[in-house]
């Protein structure tokens, strides 16, 4: 009885193991549905969790230290800057033979960013057999990456723009922002119950870019 409980657990934590590693589903391009571009600062060979290779991934994993009890994280990533795309304001074209003038307001929107201080993150990626960061994963990643703190404020847009013929133009949401990612375990007797991959942006401003593009035929 003592040997088929043995094999049951056995079997019960490779099969986990094997389910849990690369189910990362992708929002966007990024992983993250709040941005649609991330590009690494001062570091070309950092890459994202959803751009990792099936090995890359198994060897963050490899590098979580096995445990007694709880959680068990490597950092694989810590902080690192980035620059961040997160939605187009608008996009407008003047297909006419005239120039012509376009106004943009916005009422007044409380926002939210995250600095490098003190809780929450603006995005994080998580994979894994768990779709949600429990509290103590959490603790554990912010006990490495550091904790950040979220600012509410008030912001209004109003300005005017001139669109020459044949051109669209664009307004971007752009901003800086930290990011860091690795892997976890979580150890009840040693025994690995569960392990997840994760990845944390927090960002730091946000920012508005005016694109203009050649309209071509």
């Amino acid at each position: 009885m003592k040997k088929i409980f043995k094999i049951f657990i056995s079997t019960f934590i490779i099969t986990m193991t094997f389910c849990s590693i690369f189910s990362v589903e992708a929002s966007s391009k990024t992983g993250h549905k709040e941005f649609s571009d991330i590009t690494f600062l001062y570091d070309e060979s950092a890459k994202l969790l959803i751009k990792m290779s099936k090995n890359e991934k198994r060897q963050m994993l490899k590098n979580v230290k096995r445990k007694a009890f709880g959680w068990s994280n490597y950092t694989n990533l810590y902080n690192r800057q980035v620059i961040y795309e997160a939605n187009t304001i608008f996009s407008r074209s003047n297909n006419t033979r005239q120039s012509i003038e376009f106004k943009y307001s916005t009422t007044e929107t409380e926002k939210k960013q995250t600095t490098k201080t003190v809780t929450g993150t603006l995005a994080t990626k998580l994979s894994g057999k768990t779709t949600k960061i429990s509290w103590g994963m959490d603790q554990s990643i912010r006990a490495e990456i550091g904790i950040k703190n979220d600012i509410s404020y008030q912001e209004e847009i109003d300005f005017k723009i001139k669109i020459d013929p044949k051109r669209k133009v664009s307004l971007v949401v752009k901003g800086y922002a930290t990011l860091s990612n690795g892997a976890a375990k979580y150890y009840l007797c040693g025994i690995c119950l569960n392990q997840n991959l994760w990845e944390y942006v927090d960002v730091i401003n946000e920012f508005y870019e005016l694109y203009e593009e050649i309209i071509e035929y």
